[in-house]
């Protein structure tokens, strides 16, 4: 099962990646420079010069190579599930002869190159591969994507694929361990604090479980056998041997404690529980395997007729037994089975202590699965016919109370997470969800439960389906969603050009403040300006021009005739100026922030002595130069990576932050603009009302110490957790509505939502803005916890009230 939150945590590494390479191809551009200034080798000189030249060139085109290069090495290595480095048992001879000679040196020296940079990350890069390992859960530093030797190996081939001569590729290798080994220290420091955001865990802080076989039943694992006394020659089948195991044993007495109901004390009486106990790896009684099947037969024939005409409608027994009972969430959806065949269930099991606790625990957790009133009652009957297999499953492993990434946790915290998407099961997408999750669970319930890789198959296709379903809903959206894939795209192409403004005026004499806005904002100003009217239109020449005259606008005017061109040229220069940050609606403190710097450096420059000539003609040649490097495509721009959303809302000069829609386009795509979100109120129009989110205050305090921490139900990091297909709340105009994820751009610049069920409205919004609405609370998840956990606290309780009423 691949972990939901892969692609968020790549995504944003791929990204930091690109801008440490990207820094570091800055770096070595001034690097060389200098010491081709410097060198006293003509030869020498003439190769730095080269390097350089080629670099200045060709690096919007280098960035974009080693995006798609990268990202292919990084798919490559996911892919592969051969652990075996360097493995060529299976490759013949014709295999190796397509690999010329000169891929072969440049791996090697990609080799080199990333050894070279191990001293300088080495520490950072050791907590980036733990995380990676709890996440692919493969411990193989082979299978890290995101070790140096992929980065070496993806920017020496882009060195190449540009037709770069292989002595300036080794000149330019040679400037890269000194300072693309700090970079990347820097960006594992960096990821590392971004997957602790995800809510990963190193591999090495989480208990190490041995993945049992496909074939292997549950709690085989736990057993061992011996060969049996041999009588009158005759060979006798090997009897199998339980054996306590400690790790069991504790996780038993863990168990036990968790929901108030200790087993014997002593070590020896605890190994004789476990020993003695189906959990405890014994081979399974048959009549209990059995009695477990005939039960969930049993359980499937009984229809929601048959459940009215025995007197177990939703009204009458099971409401009775949900307020008879204390501590139910609310009336019981289905039988539960576990509890109406309880003393038989503990008599064919043998009636072991640890089985008679594991069962009374379970039964207690479908009394909270089975009244849950975030379920559907659809939904609910169907996960009430896992009741068996589940029980069976924590007889067997005790994994299922402790482990987020059980499987058979996940298929029934997944069912209950979907269970909210639909309000009508009787018809459309509602109907087709729980027909699917119907064949889904009559395949387990027919099956082999035994089997650990079923449940992972039949949560494999649940995925499958919930991808192909929401697919439906964007095939829906498709126009919305053509939009703002276009958007994504001039969102790329801003980047690419502010990136190469940003190298290009490095050596140029600017103040500080100003330069950053040439290549932040301005950049942002000219692709614009070109996109709606062309390059070659009035308005598009007018802002490139209007960007030099900024430029040179602060440099030195002491003389009277230069003070007096410049003050005939202010005027047009400030309404250009505006006109520029309207077109791309710049948030006005930003640009009153802007004007408070610009007009103090107009006034010392008027007091200043100009600078002599020859300095102030090579100057406009060097402006004019980058006024003419030609905007780049979208087709030129299509591998680049984008900022994640919380790099955005950390970044007050952001892409996202720009949403350059018309008002056509907002009323086309259901659009927020982050201004909405500023003013206070959410200006698009939604007929369907709900109440604010019921906040439950038993699951306030989560103390269920589980080997992965919770996905966040709130709060700015629940933007790297959100999942298409399920529900969540949404604030609209002070009203809360419960909205649908169904779309998700490229580089996840771009999310749509649907709401309503006869009438649907679609939503989109930026990820910044959904970062934003994360962080103040206007965006939550419809789960404040995920099924099984909710049920946990709520059983505990009920437990604890049981015993409590039982001890008077």
């Amino acid at each position: 099962m691949i972990d939901p939150r892969l692609d968020a945590v790549l995504t944003q590494a791929l990204g930091r990646l690109r801008v440490a390479v990207s820094g570091v191809l800055d770096q070595a551009v001034l690097q060389m420079s200098a010491q081709a200034t410097a060198s006293t080798s003509n030869l020498q000189r003439q190769l730095l010069m080269s390097a350089d030249r080629e670099l200045r060139l060709k690096s919007g085109r280098l960035l974009q190579c080693f995006d798609r290069e990268l990202k292919a090495l990084v798919e490559n290595c996911l892919q592969n599930t051969d652990t075996r480095a360097n493995s060529l048992a299976n490759t013949d001879w014709a295999s190796l002869s397509l690999v010329d000679n000169a891929q072969v040196e440049r791996d090697v020296q990609a080799d080199r190159l990333a050894l070279a940079l191990m001293p300088a990350c080495e520490r950072p890069l050791e907590a980036v591969s733990s995380y990676m390992a709890a996440l692919l859960e493969d411990p193989n530093p082979e299978r890290n994507p995101l070790r140096p030797k992929l980065v070496t190996k993806a920017l020496l081939d882009s060195l190449v694929q540009l037709g770069i001569e292989e002595n300036v590729v080794n000149a330019i290798a040679g400037q890269l361990p000194a300072l693309l080994g700090a970079a990347l220290s820097t960006s594992y420091e960096q990821m590392s604090i971004d997957m602790r955001g995800h809510g990963l865990q190193p591999m090495g802080m989480s208990l190490q479980k041995s993945r049992n076989s496909s074939a292997m039943p549950l709690g085989a694992d736990a057993r061992r056998t011996e060969p049996a006394p041999l009588t009158g020659g005759e060979r006798t089948q090997p009897a199998p041997i339980s054996t306590p195991n400690p790790q069991h044993a504790r996780a038993a007495q863990a168990l036990g404690e968790m929901f108030g109901m200790p087993l014997p004390s002593g070590q020896g009486a605890l190994d004789e529980v476990v020993s003695n106990s189906v959990a405890g790896g014994a081979p399974l009684n048959v009549d209990f395997q059995n009695l477990l099947r005939q039960i969930s037969r049993q359980a499937g024939e009984i229809g929601q007729e048959a459940m009215a005409a025995a007197g177990l409608s939703l009204g009458s027994d099971q409401q009775d037994a949900g307020n008879r009972t204390p501590g139910f969430a609310g009336p019981l959806m289905a039988i539960n089975q576990i509890r109406a065949n309880r003393d038989e269930l503990i008599r064919a099991s043998g009636g072991a202590a640890l089985d008679k606790m594991v069962i009374d625990i379970v039964a207690a957790l479908f009394d909270q699965v089975l009244s849950d009133p975030k379920v559907a009652p659809e939904m609910a009957r169907q996960i009430a016919r896992l009741q068996m297999p589940v029980l069976r499953v924590a007889l067997g492993d005790m994994n299922f109370f402790n482990s987020r990434k059980h499987p058979v946790r996940r298929f029934v915290n997944r069912i209950a997470s979907l269970s909210a998407s639909f309000e009508d099961y009787t018809q459309g997408p509602g109907a087709d969800c729980l027909a699917r999750i119907t064949h889904l669970v009559n395949d387990i319930v027919d099956g082999d439960f035994d089997r650990m890789d079923l449940y992972e198959t039949k949560l494999r296709e649940l995925e499958a389906f919930i991808e192909a379903e929401t697919a439906q809903d964007a095939a829906d959206n498709a126009d919305v969603a053509a939009l703002l894939s276009a958007k994504e795209a001039d969102l790329r192409v801003q980047q690419r050009y502010m990136q190469i403004m940003q190298r290009e005026l490095l050596d140029v004499e600017l103040p500080d403040f100003l330069r950053d806005f040439l290549s932040q904002v301005w950049s942002r100003v000219q692709v614009v300006a070109a996109t709606r009217d062309g390059a070659d239109s009035a308005l598009a020449q007018r802002m490139k021009a209007a960007g030099r005259e900024l430029a040179m606008s602060v440099q030195p005017k002491g003389h009277p005739k230069l003070r007096q061109a410049f003050l005939l040229k202010l005027p047009s220069l400030m309404k250009d100026i505006n006109e520029g940050l309207a077109l791309i609606q710049h948030p006005e403190p930003a640009k009153q922030a802007f004007f408070a710097e610009l007009l103090p450096a107009h006034a010392a420059c008027l007091k200043a002595a100009p600078t002599h000539d020859l300095t102030q003609r090579l100057l406009e040649q060097r402006l004019k130069q980058v006024e003419s490097i030609a905007i780049p495509t979208r087709e030129e721009t299509a591998g680049d990576s984008m900022p994640t959303p919380l790099d955005s809302l950390q970044s007050d000069t952001s892409l996202m932050s720009t949403s350059a829609f018309t008002a056509e386009e907002i009323k086309q795509s259901g659009f927020i603009p982050e201004t909405a979100l500023d003013s206070g109120s959410l200006d698009i129009n939604l007929d369907l009302a709900s109440p604010q989110p019921e906040t439950d205050p038993t699951l306030g305090e989560l103390d269920i110490n589980l080997d992965t921490p919770p996905p966040p139900a709130a709060g700015l990091q629940l933007v790297h957790h959100i999942q298409k297909g399920t529900p969540y709340h949404m604030i609209m105009q002070g009203k809360w509505q419960k909205v649908r994820l169904t779309w998700v751009s490229e580089g996840r610049t771009f999310f749509i939502f649907n709401t309503g069920h006869l009438h649907k409205q679609t939503i989109s919004l930026t990820g910044r803005t959904l970062a934003k609405m994360c962080e103040t609370g206007r965006f939550k998840a419809f789960e404040q916890a995920e099924l099984i956990e909710r049920a946990t606290v709520r059983a505990r309780k009920q437990l604890a009230a049981l015993s409590a009423s039982t001890a008077h």
